[in-house]
């Protein structure tokens, strides 16, 4: 409305519809965006009008004339770099030929200052007045990728103390991840971009920023999982002779679920950071893990399945940030 109103009196023109599409059609969710796509129907406002205004004064308005523009039009949209603004150049340039008739740059002067208005006016409103932040979604998102994460260790932890009765639902834990995954990196990718050119990303500090330190890793988390899945339902089916000794799947069983909760925390970001002591008591259950792995060096297979899942359990111990 306000592109309408300031090509209309301002300028003077008495339907200045393009003041309005270029506004509308320049603005999108970020700033940087914005930005990117002004610029874009800049460029195919303009060679759509440069096409319109050649084929004008050689071939008139006429049926050649049109299939000319249509023609060439599609072939200049084609350019990748106009992106979503592309079908500018074709639209324009037959408004223009079929509007402007013989005369197609007289009409086209006017209705340039109308998109430039439009194009100014929306970037001014959305940098100014309404510059949204994607900082909450992406936030959602890394905290759900980290809840299923931890969610599916604690389907593990208790695959090692009652085999069969949950290694069955790991599939659809797996899925999980891989879908909270994407969801997030997603997030993360608007957030980031929300934050490019936008004056309020430098006061409002209230939502964590998207931490690439914590992207990467849940990712490395999330792979740690689908190998510690492969590994103990494979030493725990129900089917099976358990290779584990008692005393060792409990104790792993807890640590798990120590590691779960530690994951929950760091996927929450600055909501709830691990505290040194629960680093700590993180730590010293691993520890204990491994001189439990190392006793059963005499046992077999056993020995074998509970160094490979006391080294899985070491490296994710890691990747929180444990010592």
């Amino acid at each position: 409305m306000v592109a309408w109103v300031l090509a209309k009196y301002a300028l003077g023109q008495p339907d200045p519809y393009f003041a309005p599409l270029a506004a509308l059609l320049g603005v999108y969710p970020t700033v940087a965006r914005s930005l990117q796509e002004s610029v874009q129907y800049i460029a195919g406002f303009v060679l759509g009008a440069a096409l319109a205004v050649s084929v004008g004064l050689l071939l008139g308005p006429g049926t050649a004339g049109i299939a000319v523009t249509v023609l060439a039009g599609m072939l200049i949209a084609s350019w990748q770099r106009l992106g979503n603004q592309s079908v500018q150049v074709t639209f324009t340039a037959l408004f223009v030929l079929l509007l402007g008739g013989h005369q197609p740059l007289h009409y086209i002067t006017h209705r340039a200052s109308e998109a430039a208005i439009g194009v100014v006016t929306g970037l001014v409103i959305n940098i100014v007045v309404f510059p949204p932040l994607q900082l909450r979604p992406a936030a959602h998102a890394v905290r759900q990728w980290g809840n299923d994460i931890a969610d599916a260790l604690d389907v593990l932890a208790d695959a090692v103390t009652a085999p069969g009765e949950s290694s069955g639902s790991w599939p659809q834990h797996d899925g999980r991840l891989s879908s909270s995954a994407r969801q997030a990196h997603e997030a993360a990718r608007h957030a980031r971009e929300s934050l490019r050119w936008n004056p309020r990303a430098s006061v409002s500090q209230r939502v964590p920023r998207p931490d690439a330190a914590t992207l990467s890793a849940l990712e490395e988390l999330t792979t740690r999982t689908r190998a510690l899945a492969r590994s103990l339902i494979g030493t725990t089916t129900e089917h099976a002779q358990p290779q584990l000794p008692t005393s060792f799947g409990e104790q792993y069983a807890r640590l798990l679920h120590m590691v779960a909760d530690a994951v929950r925390q760091l996927a929450a970001q600055r909501e709830h950071t691990p505290s040194g002591e629960e680093l700590a008591a993180l730590s010293d259950s691993q520890h204990q893990v491994e001189h439990q792995a190392a006793c059963l060096s005499d046992r077999g297979s056993g020995h074998i399945a509970a160094q490979r899942l006391s080294r899985l359990s070491a490296e994710m111990i890691r990747e929180i940030g444990c010592p």
